[in-house]
């Protein structure tokens, strides 16, 4: 007969809840960009169209008035 060691060896593999809500926030961190990316694009081309419209109509009082024509149709 063999005489083997018999020994017990606690292992304890655990998944902390500190690396969940990393992952999380890298997560939410890239949504937050993305948005804020898409939010300055838009606001851009909303600068561009309005310098444009005020480029054609020569002034921001006329650029009301047709504005204001445009819409009512008056």
């Amino acid at each position: 007969m063999e005489e083997r060691a018999i020994s017990k060896t606690k292992s304890k593999v655990t998944t902390t809840v500190h690396a969940i809500e990393h992952t999380d926030s890298e997560l939410y961190k890239v949504g937050m960009y993305t948005t804020a990316a898409f939010a300055v694009g838009v606001g851009s081309w909303a600068l561009i169209c309005l310098s444009s419209g005020l480029l054609e109509n020569g002034s921001p009082i006329d650029l009301l008035k047709n504005l204001f024509q445009a819409i009512t149709g008056v």
